[in-house]
This record gives C-alpha cells, sequence and structure tokens, in this order.
C-alpha cells in the first residue's frame, strides 16, 4: 500500500508541470482572445494583462517543463548543451522578471487612474503604456545580459561530459540568486503592496464621495482583480524564491530533493497559470466575451455540420440521379 501511494505522488509530481503548462497555454490564449475584444481596447490597463499572459504562456515552457523531463526522462532542457544552458537561464530570469514588474507598473497605472493623473487622450495613454512595456523588457534583458555571457560551461566527470550552470572565472551563484530574488519579488512585492494600499485608500475615498453609482462600480470592478493578482504573487512566489535563494544546498543534499524541488517551483509556476480564473471571477465584461465566443462558436460548429451535410446529401441526390439509367424506346 505504501509503495502503490508513493507511485501515485511521484506520478503527480511528476505528470503536474505537463498539465499545467497544457492547461495554461490555452487558457492563457483564450486570455488573449477575449482582451483583444474590442470592449478591452480603449484601456490602457488591460494591455498590460495581455502582455502578462504571453509572458506566462511562455514562462512555463522553461524550468517547469523542465520538471517534468528531469522526472520522467531523466534529462533537463537547460543541461543539454553549453548553449542550450546559457539560452535557458537567460530566458527564464528575463521573463519571471518582466512578469512581477509588469504586475508593477498595472498596479502604478491603476492607481493613477484612480487619482485621476492622467488627464491625456486615449492614445496618448496606449503609447505609454507601449514604451513602458518595452523599457521593461529592455532594461530587463540588459540587467541579465551577463548570464548568457558568463553562466554555464562544460566539464569532465568519470568520462563524461557534464553541464554546470554556473561561471567559470567567478561564483555566479549565491550571489545572483539573492539579486534575482530582489528583482522578481522583494522590490515588486514592496511596490505592489504600497500601490495596492492607495488603490484601496482611494477605493474608499470613491465608494464615500461618489454620488455616482456607475463610476463606482467601474472603479471597483477593474481594481479588484489587480489587487487580487499582486496579494496571490506575494504569498505563492515569494516562499520559493526565498527558498531558492538561501537553501538550496539544504535542498539538493535532501533525500527527495528531485520531488522537493518540483514542488517548490510548481507552487510558483501555478500562479503564472491563474489568470484566467482571476479575470473570470472577478470582471463582468470578461465573462460576457468569453460565453459570446463560445455562443458564437457553437453557431458557426453547428452551421458548418449543416453546410457539411446539406453538400454531401446533395451530392448523394446528384449521384443517385446521374446512376438512373434512361430507359429506350424500341419497336415491338
Amino acid at each position: 500500500m505504501t509503495t502503490r501511494r508513493l507511485s501515485v505522488v511521484a506520478s503527480l509530481f511528476t505528470y503536474y508541470p505537463l498539465a499545467l503548462t497544457c492547461v495554461t497555454t490555452v487558457l492563457n490564449i483564450l486570455i488573449i482572445i477575449i482582451l483583444s475584444q474590442k470592449v478591452f481596447r480603449q484601456r490602457p490597463t488591460m494591455r498590460y494583462m495581455l502582455v502578462i499572459a504571453f509572458v506566462d504562456m511562455f514562462l512555463l515552457y522553461g524550468w517547469n517543463l523542465d520538471h517534468f523531463f528531469r522526472l520522467k526522462y531523466d534529462f533537463e532542457v537547460d543541461r543539454l548543451s553549453v548553449l542550450s544552458c546559457k539560452l535557458s537561464t537567460y530566458i527564464n530570469h528575463v521573463l519571471s522578471q518582466s512578469s512581477a514588474w509588469l504586475r508593477v507598473w498595472m498596479c502604478v497605472d491603476r492607481f493613477c487612474a484612480l487619482n485621476q493623473i492622467r488627464q491625456r487622450r486615449a492614445v496618448h495613454q496606449h503609447r505609454r503604456v507601449f514604451l513602458l512595456i518595452a523599457l521593461t523588457f529592455i532594461i530587463i534583458m540588459v540587467i541579465n545580459l551577463h548570464l548568457p555571457i558568463f553562466a554555464c560551461y562544460a566539464y569532465k566527470h568519470h568520462n563524461q561530459t557534464k553541464i554546470a550552470g554556473g561561471a567559470l572565472h567567478f561564483p555566479l551563484y549565491p550571489t545572483w540568486n539573492y539579486i534575482n530574488l530582489a528583482l522578481y519579488n522583494i522590490i515588486p512585492f514592496v511596490l505592489m503592496l504600497v500601490f495596492n494600499v492607495l488603490i484601496i485608500r482611494h477605493l474608499i475615498l470613491i465608494q464615500r464621495t461618489s454620488t455616482i453609482r456607475h463610476s463606482r462600480i467601474r472603479h471597483a470592478t477593474i481594481s479588484i482583480p489587480i489587487l487580487l493578482s499582486a496579494f496571490l504573487f506575494c504569498i505563492m512566489t515569494t516562499p520559493p524564491a526565498l527558498i531558492w535563494a538561501f537553501f538550496y544546498k539544504a535542498i539538493r543534499a535532501g533525500i527527495f530533493q528531485e520531488y522537493l524541488m518540483s514542488l517548490i517551483d510548481s507552487i510558483k509556476y501555478t500562479y503564472h497559470s491563474l489568470g484566467f480564473f482571476l479575470y473570470f471571477i472577478t470582471l463582468v465584461e470578461f465573462r460576457k466575451e468569453f460565453f459570446r465566443l463560445m455562443h458564437c462558436r457553437c453557431i458557426i460548429t453547428n452551421e458548418l455540420i449543416k453546410f457539411i451535410q446539406s453538400t454531401a446529401t446533395g451530392r448523394a441526390y446528384r449521384y443517385r440521379t446521374q446512376s438512373v439509367g434512361v430507359p429506350t424506346i424500341t419497336k415491338s
């Protein structure tokens, strides 16, 4: 019985990253389709959500999927070669830090909207959002540029070539783990906490002072998913990052190190797959667009089935008509 339970637990840890990647891909594609609809195009905050959906979707194809390959097939993509190690390390750090900082700018954008700081036309708002997103990616890519240059090298171990993730000429880790902790968790956590408190404060003031009920509902509706997203980010990504930064050696020395590493990362990557459920629960317009798209798809599917059936029926009728012999008249 104990062996069976261990087998079930091992299968769960093995296939969960793969299932999480597949489900998140489908759900984030739905987010991208829904947020690209006309009803959301005039809201600059939705642009952040759209880009975050892209980033979170590709993020799960990195180290998260490597847990499945390691536990199932005993290899990792970022350990196949020095080049794959450099690219995987660089891309994973860039995507994770970009996801965190885009959420920070989303909180800042919401605070500015509630505080009525921005009084420009919508086109200028969208341009500023696009510029801020582009600058975020560029700055983070430059900060992490040392990883593909210095990180990862090959060495011989028992006549076999192994790939190490550190630097050859200087100790890259754990110093970079501490820096990544600050860039991915600590600084974004503090900023999101500050702006979330300010957002809640402004929502309370709007609730007390605004006489227009529609205005209160509109501000609260857009702000709720941002607040929940920031709160979940703090409780689901900060503990794994702290563990990786300060207790990595202890984990590597543990008995069930492979499964423990998978569990820690699964908590973090599960957060990046919650976007669809978060928007579906808190945004009424998101739900309406989702059901509208599903309804349109059902109608298109039914029309396509009717068209195929009518086409097949027409062909069968023509075939029967052509196959009927023409009677010939003969003289008796």
